[in-house]
């Protein structure tokens, strides 16, 4: 072997055994971490929250042997569409999303199911300000509440961007 091709073979072999980086969870901990946002899947419409109106229809399915999920979401009243993966990262010990539209917009948030809700979201600086975005999923009776949160003032006060009720299609 030359110089070069040993050198990628190398950095091959060191991406590998990053990738598959062993847990500090038990196997079973992992499985029950990895089924937390179950609560989220099957055939929804989506309700502006407190009303009858419908903004959208989602489809979430479990994906990669049932260790991710995969969001379809289209907008009712316009053609927007968007997906999103979400899965349990065994290295981070969090959940992560990825969100993506059909305007070319893009969202990664991160973070855990507590207090009996998902709740995840990012940081980043704009403008010299610190935005936070913030989206909980919360089941309740058979249903799931998802509210957008954004604030511009890290954390002190928030907006509300989008607040959803998914009822199960019939």
């Amino acid at each position: 072997m030359n110089r070069f091709t040993s050198l990628l073979f190398l950095v091959i072999l060191l991406i590998s055994n990053i990738s598959q980086g062993q847990s500090v969870l038990s196997d079973a901990e992992l499985k029950e971490k990895q089924h937390q946002f179950d609560f989220w899947l099957g055939h929804w419409e989506v309700y502006k929250y407190g009303t009858d109106t419908i903004v959208g229809i989602s489809h979430i399915e479990s994906i990669l042997d049932s260790v991710a999920l995969l969001e379809h979401y289209q907008s009712a009243p316009s053609p927007y569409h968007g997906k999103s993966i979400n899965i349990f990262n065994k290295e981070s010990l969090q959940w992560e999303q990825f969100w993506i539209d059909n305007g070319g917009s893009a969202l990664k948030l991160a973070g855990e199911f507590k207090n009996g809700m998902m709740s995840l979201e990012n940081t980043k600086k704009l403008d010299g300000k610190t935005h936070i975005n913030r989206i909980r999923w919360t089941p309740v009776n058979g249903e799931v509440r998802q509210t957008w949160e954004l604030s511009r003032d890290n954390g002190k006060s928030w907006n509300i961007l989008f607040d959803g009720l998914y009822k199960r299609k019939q």
